[in-house]
């Protein structure tokens, strides 16, 4: 397996190749999708003190029933079922946050006018295919990573056989 240094720089190098496939105008979609996927939301969240973990800082605690239900190189190491699992684990820790913190500030959120239906609203003018470039370019991130795991295993494998 690679370590985690060797799983950014190995991203970061196929980054640009794959951004020449990208459409112009979803350049940006497409990066920080892959960056955030290599940097924060790497497959390797699911181990306690991997790079991505240890990038979370005092967050991290966030990551620990991920970590629990998860095993390592299970759904976390398969390509796209991955990306989104942990996708749609950070949306529902911030949707945990926002509930209770919109309970706990209820007032100070009715002040200010940030409600549900705002959020709503501008989650609804993100355009479609922003965020579909978005998850393509964390789903190649997590491809990247997966196939160096797999190449610097059987590497590893090979190496005991000499």
């Amino acid at each position: 397996m690679a370590s985690g240094k060797n799983h950014d720089f190995l991203n970061f190098l196929t980054l640009p190749i794959f951004l020449y496939g990208v459409p112009h105008e979803y350049f940006l979609d497409f990066a920080v999708g892959y960056v955030i996927s290599t940097i924060f939301l790497s497959p390797d969240i699911d181990l306690k003190h991997s790079h991505p973990t240890k990038r979370w800082k005092i967050l991290k605690y966030f990551w620990r029933p991920y970590q629990k239900i998860l095993k390592h190189r299970g759904l976390s190491h398969t390509p796209f079922v991955g990306t989104i699992t942990r996708y749609i684990y950070v949306l529902f820790i911030i949707s945990i946050v926002y509930v209770l913190s919109f309970y706990a500030f209820k007032s100070l959120i009715h002040k200010t006018l940030i409600s549900s239906k705002h959020l709503t609203a501008y989650i609804e003018h993100i355009p479609k295919k922003d965020i579909i470039w978005f998850v393509i370019g964390g789903v190649l991130a997590d491809i990247v990573h997966i196939f160096w795991d797999i190449v610097f295993s059987a590497f590893k494998k090979i190496k005991k056989l000499f």
